[in-house]
């Protein structure tokens, strides 16, 4: 037979359990509604449950103090968030909720024109993660800014906001022109498949209008339209060509809508050796010392006049008549005094470096179109600061910093910018490379550094 218990006793233990019973007494093993005294909650605990020790009376209460025993401590966690590349913003709030944090890589894909990447890792995501716990230096995700960058750069300009990887995206081709293809990011930058399926001749252009497209570039069709990438017999139309005497020509049309001219020897991409060498010799005072490389190729000469050696590439004497940088009255003057300059830009969060002869207006030039000189360095011949150029540019490239574009689109020197982050400033930027020239005095300049020492903060 159950032992005899007093209701008013049993009320007091309840109590002492912290919660409040509200009902008649039930009996000791009936539910007994009451109210927890610790978070308000309505609750039904049977009596002969809440006396055993170490029990309570509300199961809510007992499951949060339980899971706060198992909780990890706040600053084990942002351990953890550290080593995965990401530093939170906000105390912690739990194994497998969103923390806001900022990624803690200088060059994150996600940092956008100084504006930092939107990141919540779970604390779960975190220690799982092989590679950062950044959804944007781990690839998973993309910042839409530089979806859209890739995207231009791929040949086809977007036409509205980025969505997914998958979708298909209105764009138009900066080529052709055509505006009604809808590639998607992973095929155009992820699977470099070309965006255009017209250029990329997935679609068949009309035979008339292929036609009427070779003819505008300068040749007549000898036969039926192939397709797009397909070599087309072809009379080159011009009546100076430099080709064979019949003139024939094979050129396909997906090159043209390309902007590559028809004819490969009108436009100067095949060339008779001998021809080529004539060039050099009348019309740029250089003779070759070794054999034609080809038109985009740098070619070994000696200066007739001052018997420098000089490495033009033909196609620069063709089309803008170019000769021995040594004795040009115009341009950067490698026998003159120069410096080397760094420049920064707020809006873009860059910082350039560059070189230029002393009193030439450059520096000042940047500082027009909103740059601001940081610091520069003299020297007494121009070989020099553009040695040292070179080695900059080479190991800011070895350090992964890429150059800065403006809203996408690039501009005058932008292949010699890198961006700035907090730990990466101008002042970080030139200590290297005033490290850099110094160690290039002392070793000699074919030495090239492989520590990343250059580019740490001064302390």
């Amino acid at each position: 037979m159950p032992r005899y218990v007093d209701p008013a006793e049993a009320k007091t233990n309840m109590i002492s359990k912290g919660v409040w019973p509200i009902s008649h007494w039930p009996g000791s093993r009936e539910k007994w509604l009451s109210v927890c005294m610790d978070c308000g909650s309505f609750v039904t605990p049977r009596y002969v449950n809440v006396m055993r020790p170490g029990r309570g009376g509300c199961n809510l209460c007992a499951r949060r103090k339980a899971a706060e025993t198992r909780r990890t401590p706040h600053d084990e966690a942002v351990k953890v968030m550290r080593a995965a590349g990401v530093d939170p913003l906000e105390p912690f709030p739990g194994v497998d909720v969103p923390w806001p944090s900022r990624c803690l890589n200088a060059l994150c894909p996600g940092l956008w024109m100084g504006d930092p990447a939107d990141i919540r890792p779970r604390l779960s995501d975190a220690r799982a993660s092989k590679t950062s716990a950044c959804k944007y230096c781990a690839r998973i995700a993309i910042r839409p800014e530089r979806a859209v960058q890739g995207m231009i750069e791929a040949g086809v300009k977007p036409l509205e906001g980025y969505k997914s990887a998958w979708s298909h995206w209105p764009c138009v081709c900066l080529r052709c022109g055509a505006d009604d293809i809808t590639p998607t990011y992973a095929n155009v930058v992820l699977g470099k498949q070309g965006g255009c399926k017209y250029c990329g001749g997935r679609l068949r252009v009309p035979d008339q209008q292929a036609v009427s497209e070779i003819q505008a570039a300068g040749a007549t069709p000898l036969e039926a339209y192939p397709g797009v990438n397909e070599r087309w017999r072809c009379r080159c139309l011009a009546a100076d060509c430099p080709g064979p005497a019949d003139r024939i020509i094979y050129p396909r049309l997906g090159w043209v809508r390309r902007g590559a001219q028809a004819c490969k020897w009108c436009a100067g991409v095949v060339i008779d050796p001998l021809t080529a060498r004539g060039i050099m010799i009348s019309r740029a005072g250089l003779m070759p010392l070794e054999p034609y490389p080809g038109v985009r190729e740098r070619w070994k000469c000696r200066c007739m006049n001052c018997q420098s050696i000089v490495h033009p590439t033909l196609g620069s004497v063709n089309s803008r008549s170019t000769g021995c940088s040594e004795c040009a009255d115009f341009g950067f003057q490698r026998s003159k005094p120069g410096l080397v300059y760094l420049v920064t830009h707020q809006g873009l969060r860059a910082a350039k470096i560059g070189i230029c002869n002393l009193n030439t207006g450059r520096i000042a030039k940047h500082e027009g179109r909103g740059w601001q000189q940081h610091a520069t360095l003299t020297f007494p011949l121009g070989r020099g600061a553009e040695l040292l150029e070179k080695q900059v540019l080479a190991e800011w490239r070895a350090q992964g910093w890429r150059p800065v574009l403006d809203s996408g689109e690039p501009y005058d020197g932008w292949t010699e910018t890198v961006p700035l982050s907090q730990e990466v400033s101008a002042q970080t930027l030139w200590q290297g490379v005033l490290a850099l020239h110094e160690l290039m005095t002392a070793v000699g300049a074919s030495h090239r550094l492989s520590a990343c020492s250059l580019w740490s903060e001064p302390s």
